[in-house]
């Protein structure tokens, strides 16, 4: 259907518009991005990648230029019409592990739509493109570190499993390149690895579900160690003691372990006994309480607030400069005002 001229000129002026004001949106996608990096690691969830991205002038004219079958255009507010000027990408390992990144991201912005695409092909008796979409914006009333200048910003995410994304991606490839057409038995093809693809994510949870309940007898063996004095602090017996601890909370990433063993050894817990002792004797409810967490925290994220009241300013100088981006510091201090005396 051809663009009559007066909505033409209309998506030209929204196009201009937003070269204007890209440097906002920029700024904006790079602040979430790092908000949703710092969720999704507090959860300790095991994740590819996070493809982040702000949409191109080609692709948002392309998109506002849309009319429905009645010639009426699809976005006649323009920009304020488009949730996924920002859009990111979370690519997961295990399917599982998607509704506990809806979860984590939900419990930090507030959800504005979700758009399951396995329920509905599931519904439809079909295969075919399996993943989540959630439009979410960045709450006014505490956002996520880093976020306070963007409140009430839209964003799109996608989520989908490194095998979705295989999948996802080669299609869009095959029929962008051919024009949407292809041969029948192109998309007989697609559909037979589509409802492979749903049974390879299956048995990757079955995979996943027998490693971790061996990993949960290996760790009660290691808290049930901890009465040995001189048990070397490991990332294992860390994860065992904070499962014993925190059995509802979820588990943090396995090279978050390692840095909290190296957190406690600064802080001169250096074996088992010690930070049995220490992680048992903690008040995590009053940490809780102070810290007023929008969702549960990972272990690793509530052993450091419970280190942080235990030690105080002294935890801070010692552990200030353990992270990847120099923010730690401000980060315990204003932490730890809300944790109080």
């Amino acid at each position: 259907m051809q663009i009559p001229p007066v909505h033409s000129d209309q998506v030209e002026q929204w196009t201009q518009a937003f070269q204007a004001v890209r440097p906002q949106f920029e700024a904006a996608e790079s602040a979430i991005h790092s908000a949703v990096v710092a969720r999704l690691g507090d959860d300790g969830l095991n994740y590819h990648d996070i493809q982040h991205r702000v949409k191109g002038h080609g692709s948002l004219n392309t998109k506002l230029s849309r009319l429905l079958p009645d010639g009426a255009p699809k976005y006649p507010g323009g920009m304020q019409d488009i949730d996924d000027i920002i859009g990111l990408r979370v690519i997961l390992f295990l399917e599982s592990d998607i509704s506990s990144a809806i979860g984590a991201l939900a419990g930090a912005f507030d959800q504005l739509g979700h758009v399951d695409k396995a329920s509905e092909q599931r519904s439809r008796g079909e295969f075919g493109y399996s993943g989540q979409h959630l439009v979410l914006a960045v709450p006014a009333r505490r956002p996520p570190p880093g976020c306070d200048a963007f409140a009430g910003q839209r964003f799109e995410v996608q989520l989908r499993t490194i095998l979705q994304h295989a999948w996802a991606e080669f299609e869009h490839d095959i029929r962008y390149k051919n024009g949407g057409e292809v041969p029948p038995e192109v998309n007989r093809a697609f559909t037979l690895a589509s409802g492979l693809i749903e049974l390879a994510d299956r048995e990757f949870d079955t995979i996943n579900e027998v490693v971790t309940a061996q990993k949960a007898l290996d760790e009660r063996e290691s808290v049930q160690a901890a009465t040995e004095p001189s048990l070397e602090l490991t990332a294992a017996a860390v994860r065992g003691i904070l499962e014993h601890e925190l059995p509802q909370n979820p588990r943090s990433r396995a090279e978050q372990y390692e840095w909290l063993v190296d957190v406690l050894r600064a802080n001169g817990v250096d074996t088992v006994p010690l930070a049995y002792a220490l992680f048992k004797t903690a008040d995590w409810a009053f940490a809780a309480r102070r810290i007023e967490y929008r969702f549960p925290p990972g272990h690793v994220r509530a052993a450091d607030d419970v280190l942080l009241h235990r030690f105080g300013t002294q935890y801070v100088d010692r552990t200030h400069f353990m992270d990847d981006d120099g923010t730690r510091r401000a980060k315990l201090e204003y932490r730890l005002r809300r944790l109080g005396p």
